[in-house]
């Protein structure tokens, strides 16, 4: 749109008073009229309705909403194919984490995403680092006992019945290879990274990005309304009933890891995706918390838990998508007592809800237990 015609708008302006006699503006006067043209002009074209789209992505449903760009939504959620098809997948022939598994890639490990370039060898350092730091609590290298377990699927398909569980000497062999990188426990936060930078550089107002158990928000929406983001309830079986809400301003980054997604049932006993890379057992089921007694206590990050109750989700707030998503997964497995201190390691904030419904949080978090609602202090 030509908003302007050849001649110099701020030169030509002026105003006519009720007699009709043109009076001539000063400079100063005719920089703040303009100002507030453009002001009204910018308030026209702000557009207050969203445009959401969704799909199934990485075994999950992503959403987008997008304030002040129709065409973005779609456009990030082919982002989110492409990372997953081309960067991220290890079962995906042709993916730059397939062929490193396989030995078959070459030196150079990055990728361009819509614009986007992405390098898995930087990645990897990140999460070399992260299981370094978290005693590892987390670890990307755990792909053989992801699929021993085989909990896959999004929450829908959640709770099959199976007669048995691996035995010991399939996990201890296992575990014993870490080999194949799975970065199941931070792909989504690569990708709000990455949906971040596009939004950045678009004409975009404010967003909405979510990735199953991570969501980013961002900007400012057209009303001025904060965003909320609904915590789910873990002691629901329907993923649309929220535990409480997550309240926000600007750009936040907020992933949720939680024992009621992806599992299966075997002997009443649930056992999660969310797996313990130090015992080879989803965290806090019996097996787990029995073998963390006999982990060596330089393994451990702290002492040996003797928790009356355990975490069944783990909310982590975070200005980076990647930290996000892996400190939601390593503060699940590590337990309150420590995960609160390592979140903050990342200045990152932390919310825990435990499987007797108490709530527990780390200190920059406001919780209004009548309103059911979260905020940053």
């Amino acid at each position: 749109m030509k908003l302007f015609g050849n001649n110099n708008l701020i030169c030509r302006l002026s105003c006519l008073s009720r007699h009709g006699k043109r009076i001539s503006l000063s400079p100063a006067r005719r920089l703040i009229m303009l100002a507030l043209a453009m002001t009204v002009f910018l308030s026209a074209c702000a557009d207050p309705y969203p445009e959401t789209a969704g799909a199934l992505v990485m075994d999950t449903v992503f959403s987008v909403t997008v304030y002040g760009d129709h065409d973005l939504p779609a456009m990030l959620l082919e982002a989110a194919s492409q990372l997953d098809k081309n960067v991220l997948s290890r079962f995906e022939n042709g993916s730059i984490v397939y062929g490193y598994n396989n030995g078959i890639c070459g030196e150079d490990l990055s990728a361009d995403v819509s614009g986007v370039m992405i390098d898995i060898g930087d990645i990897l350092k990140e999460c070399e680092d992260m299981r370094m730091s978290s005693a590892s609590a987390f670890d990307a290298r755990i792909g053989q006992l992801s699929d021993l377990w085989n909990i896959k699927g999004y929450s829908g398909y959640a709770g099959e019945e199976r007669d048995s569980l691996p035995n010991s000497g399939q996990i201890e062999a296992a575990m014993e290879d870490r080999s194949v990188i799975d970065l199941g426990a931070v792909g989504k936060g690569i990708y709000l990274d990455l949906a971040l930078e596009i939004l950045e550089g678009s004409g975009a107002m404010a967003a909405v990005v979510s990735a199953g158990g991570s969501v980013l928000v961002w900007g400012e929406k057209p009303d001025g309304s904060e965003f909320k983001v609904a915590v789910r309830d873990p002691f629901s079986d329907s993923s649309r009933d929220a535990f409480a809400t997550i309240i926000l301003s600007g750009t936040h980054f907020i992933s949720t890891s939680g024992s009621y997604e992806r599992y299966f049932e075997c002997g009443g006993e649930r056992y999660h995706h969310i797996i313990n890379p130090l015992t080879g057992y989803p965290a806090w089921t019996d097996e787990d918390m029995e073998r963390r007694y006999y982990i060596p206590p330089a393994l451990r990050s702290g002492p040996a838990p003797t928790y009356d109750t355990v975490p069944v989700s783990v909310t982590v707030i975070s200005d980076s998508g990647f930290y996000s998503d892996a400190l939601s997964t390593a503060c699940f497995v590590l337990g309150p007592d420590q995960g609160i201190a390592f979140a903050e390691k990342y200045s990152s904030e932390v919310i825990y809800v435990m499987d007797d419904g108490t709530v527990i949080t780390s200190g920059g978090i406001i919780y209004d237990e009548n309103m059911k609602t979260f905020r940053i202090a």
